[in-house]
């Protein structure tokens, strides 16, 4: 897989060239955060973690990164997902960690005017779209993320699993999320979380409607997956999307993960 930075700063360099043959694009290229003000100021570490954590960074033409805020990372690039983890430095730049990767230099970032502005290797542009929470399952589908499901389809009406058909369908079982994560529903009522050797833990519950909500501090506030049939297939409705839904295996199996 070619590093997103790699193709969004090709198509920068490119853009900057162009900019550079007028003096009124030159003016837009400051304006929109292709240049650096002689006033900017770089991120500390507490602003960049603020700015990205619990969100999704939308990459163009095709990708996007989901920054955890437990420093787990989840990327999207021409349709292929990875993981790993993100981390800041004391002067407030970005880092990934990803072993397909390989050895990235970290990406600064600066309060540049009105906008966010990014430098890369010595290249300046404004920072990609922040959406909040991870979006990543609508970057990959193309579509834009509903507040429910009837935003896909008015006539979206699935038959969910009712409380008590859920509870009896996860409980005692282990979800396993690609492309390296797993969520264990213990009868407890304890969860155990796993992802790229991220262990977390917390609980789970079953709200009104039937769907299955996780309970993490780390993560915050997460949607809750809500289960049904549709011509014999298991899918899932997670953040208004409905999808194919995860394998389930018996017993515990995040030690796999």
């Amino acid at each position: 897989m070619t590093p997103w930075p790699t193709i969004r700063h090709a198509t920068l360099a490119i853009a900057l060239l162009l900019g550079a043959a007028s003096s009124s694009t030159a003016v837009l290229a400051r304006e929109d955060g292709s240049v650096l003000r002689e006033d900017a100021t770089p991120f500390t570490r507490a602003e960049l973690d603020a700015y990205l954590a619990g969100k999704t960074q939308v990459w163009e033409p095709n990708g996007g990164a989901y920054y955890a805020e437990d420093g787990t990372l989840q990327t999207l690039w021409d349709g292929e997902r990875d993981s790993g983890t993100w981390s800041s430095t004391e002067d407030g730049e970005l880092c990934w960690h990803v072993d397909s990767w390989g050895e990235l230099p970290c990406e600064a970032y600066y309060n540049n005017g009105d906008v966010v502005s990014y430098v890369y290797q010595g290249e300046t542009g404004p920072a990609p779209e922040l959406q909040a929470g991870n979006t990543l399952d609508y970057l990959q589908a193309g579509v834009e993320s509903p507040d429910s499901a009837e935003d896909i389809d008015p006539n979206f009406a699935p038959d969910l699993f009712s409380p008590e058909e859920t509870a009896a369908f996860v409980s005692g079982k282990t979800a396993l999320l690609e492309p390296h994560g797993a969520v264990y529903y213990a009868p407890d009522f304890t969860l155990t979380t796993a992802w790229s050797g991220v262990r977390q833990r917390g609980r789970w519950s079953v709200d009104e409607e039937g769907g299955v909500c996780w309970h993490v501090a780390a993560w915050g506030v997460e949607p809750c997956r809500y289960y049904y049939l549709d011509d014999g297939a298991l899918m899932s409705l997670y953040k208004g999307l409905p999808r194919r839904a995860e394998e389930f295996v018996e017993g515990d199996a995040t030690g796999d993960r």
